[in-house]
Parts: structure tokens; sequence; C-alpha cells
């Protein structure tokens, strides 16, 4: 057995530690004025930082009045209304306190600044956006709807539905719904790593086809054609494709297939009973470019463009930012008269077909419509995949007498799966 004499052991070093770490080192007790400053510039600074969100809040707000954020951006949410119950069970603070938070320029440049390092160190992260194949952003909300996602709210939407189409209907107008298909529907090949839609999520179109079906709604598949379209596209160019790479919507090419084919349903059902065509062409186009809504998603520094917050365009405020731009192309239409040349807005009130859409409908959806239609909308639009706001603004107008022949109601796929369709109160 070896010997331990003349060894020490583990344990008897437990005292010799303890004295040694007691003792006092009057080197280390003394601090340089280098140390003192860099200690007190931290401690100010940390605590300029927290009190930053309050002050920034005290003076912008209510010193000088202002109503309207010092940086509008995509991911400004109002809080719930304070009430009674959500007070004391906890959860208005947190929303509050988000809210407060993202008003804050503060908060904005600090969390930009460090998305951006990630993002050129290699390490992007967002829990909003999936970075897919050639430097494509998916939203990661849609691309994780399954089937049974959608089944678990069947009920409640399919009595939605019935509700508006008896609606519509006992105004004497007919009802068409188009669902726009998810990007990544589209684009598997670019979003998923082995380039295939996910069966799960590729039963979700066509359980909704079916549904409209049962309930004998008039119904536009758009994810066909455009699937069709987009297999022909051989250039391998993003601004030849049918949606943009950055952005969850559709280029001005993918907005004219699918109207194309809404317009074909409209004439095949109900052509009979409206006006006859007339002559509209495009306009322009108009270009600008854009931080795509994807982009703005991975927190860097962007923000709402001023005076433009219904669009929700938003411009770049950094030059990686500015690197992710896409050039956007806005078209106009007009109606040709035997004197003159009358541009189309979408808000005829004498337009026999009604449009009810989303943002997809001011990303060239509309002027598109009107165009291969051959004949003016009138819109009602909102911002939100849901589409459910803009068809309770429609509701009230017919029930107020207002008479129009058909009902396009545009809805997102990945609208369904929102809180507006788990308790729809259409």
């Amino acid at each position: 057995m070896p010997s331990t004499r003349g060894r020490l052991r583990p344990l008897h070093l437990l005292p010799i530690l303890i004295v040694t770490t007691s003792e006092s080192n009057p080197m280390l007790d003394q601090q340089t004025p280098g140390q003192w400053a860099v200690r007190w510039f931290a401690i100010v600074f940390v605590a300029a930082l927290c009190a930053s969100v309050p002050l920034v809040h005290i003076v912008w707000y209510g010193v000088y009045g202002n109503d309207e954020p010092v940086i509008a951006t995509r991911s400004q949410k109002s809080a719930p209304t304070a009430t009674l119950t959500n007070v004391m069970s906890g959860e208005w603070m947190p929303e509050k306190a988000r809210e407060l938070q993202e008003l804050s320029p503060v908060v904005w440049s600090l969390r930009g600044h460090w998305n951006e390092l990630r993002y050129r160190m290699g390490i992007p992260q967002s829990d909003r956006v999936t970075f897919g194949k050639d430097d494509w952003l998916f939203s990661t909300h849609s691309m994780r709807r399954r089937y049974r996602d959608l089944e678990a709210t069947k009920q409640e939407r399919l009595a939605a539905l019935v509700r508006v189409r008896d609606a519509v209907r006992k105004s004497g107008s007919e009802l068409v719904v188009a669902v726009v298909p998810d990007k990544e529907r589209v684009y598997p090949d670019r979003a998923y790593p082995d380039g295939v839609l996910p069966a799960a999520k590729a039963k979700v179109y066509d359980a909704l086809m079916a549904e409209l079906d049962a309930l004998d709604i008039v119904r536009v598949d758009l994810a066909t054609p455009l699937i069709a379209a987009r297999a022909t596209i051989t250039s391998g160019k993003d601004e030849d494709e049918l949606y943009y790479a950055r952005d969850t919507h559709w280029r001005p090419s993918g907005a004219l297939v699918a109207n194309t084919a809404i317009s074909a349903v409209i004439e095949s059902e109900f052509g009979s009973a409206l006006r006859p065509r007339q002559a509209i062409r495009l306009t322009g186009p108009s270009t600008v470019r854009a931080v795509g809504d994807l982009s703005s998603l991975l927190g860097f520094l962007s923000a709402v463009r001023p005076g433009n917050n219904t669009n929700q365009q938003t411009m770049a405020m950094s030059l990686l930012t500015d690197s992710l731009t896409e050039v956007r192309q806005y078209y106009g239409v007009e109606m040709a008269t035997q004197n003159a040349a009358i541009g189309l807005f979408g808000d005829d009130p004498n337009a026999e077909v009604m449009l009810v859409g989303t943002s997809f409908a001011n990303a060239n959806g509309m002027n598109a419509l009107m165009f291969t239609l051959g004949r003016p909308v009138h819109a009602n639009i909102e911002l939100g995949a849901a589409s459910t706001e803009p068809m309770l603004t429609t509701l009230e107008q017919l029930r107020n007498g207002r008479k129009t022949k058909v009902v396009i109601w545009e809805i997102v796929e990945r609208g369904f799966f929102s809180e507006s369709w788990k308790t729809p109160s259409l």
C-alpha cells in the first residue's frame, strides 16, 4: 500500500485555505483612481439606463404632451384597458410594462444594436422569423401552424362563416372567399431544410377549401395558380419571383396571377349579373425602397415612416437594415372614357363589387383585381391577415343599405390561426 507520509491530504489544506482567505491584503484594499472611476462609471451608467425609460415617458409625454412615440416601430402594441379582473390576476401589468418598454427609444436602440451584432457575427436569433435558403425570410408563426391547430377551432370558424354568408345574402349580394396562401406554401424549397412542405401544413389549405365547399360558399383557390406560375420562373433572380424575399407579401406579378384567378371565378359565377366590362388600364409604376415586414421583425434598427402608419411602411435606420431593403413597385389603375381617364382608388360608392381586403390588397391586390375584372370596386381594407375587422365594417354597411352584388372576402391562410378566428365576433 503506498505511503502517505510527507504528503498533505486535501482535508489537511482546509485550515490553511481558511486562514489565507481571511487575511487582509492591503494591496487589494487600496483602489487606484482608475479603478474607482470605472466602478463609478458602471454604477452611474446602470442607474441612468434603468431610469431612462420612465424619464423618457415623463419628459416626452408628460412635459411636452406628445401623443405619438419618439420612434414608431412595428413591435409597439398597446396594453389592454386595465380592469379589476386583469389587474388582480396580474395579466395587465406585464402587458403595460412591455408597452412602455417598446415606446422607449433607449430600448429600441440597445436591442437593435445587439440584434445587428449577432447577425453580423453569423448567429442571428429570432422567435418570429425563420431564416430560409438564399437569404429568404419566413414567418415562424405561419410555418408552425398545423392541421390539428386548424381543427381545434373548426366549429367556431364554420359558425362565423355561416353568419357572414347569410348576412351577405340577406343584403342581396353573393359572397366569394379568396384564401391567400402563406409564402412558404409557394416556396417550400426556400423555407424548409428538405425543401418539402410538411404533411401537417400541406393539409391546411385543402381543408379550408373543403369547408367552404361544404358551406356552399363560392371560393377561389389561389394556391394552385401561384404554385404553377412560380414553377415557370427559371431566372433565379429574386425580383422575378412572385413574393418578396424578406416580406410576407406578394410582388405585383403575384398579385396579378392571384387576381386573374379571382376575376375568372367572378366572371364565371356572376358575370351575367354585373355591368359589362370596361377599359381599365394600369398606370405607373411608382417605385420605393422599403424594409420588409419580416426584416423589421428581426429587431434591427428600423422605424415606421412618419405620417404613413396606415400602410406601415418601414424605413431603415442603420446600414445593415438598409442592405435588407427591397424595391417595391406600386401600380395605379384608371378607367378610360370618351372624354378622359378616371383614376380608380377603391372608393366608388356605386361599384357592384366590394373587396374586403388585407394588406395584400394594399400590395397591388386591389388594383390588380380592378384591372383583371374590368370593373371598379369599393374596398374595405385593414391590416391583419385575419380580415375580420374589415368584414365587420362591410356587414355594417350592408345593414345600413349599401347595395352591391358581389362581396370578395380576402383572407390570408395564416389569419385563420389568429385570435380573431378562435373566438370570432362576426
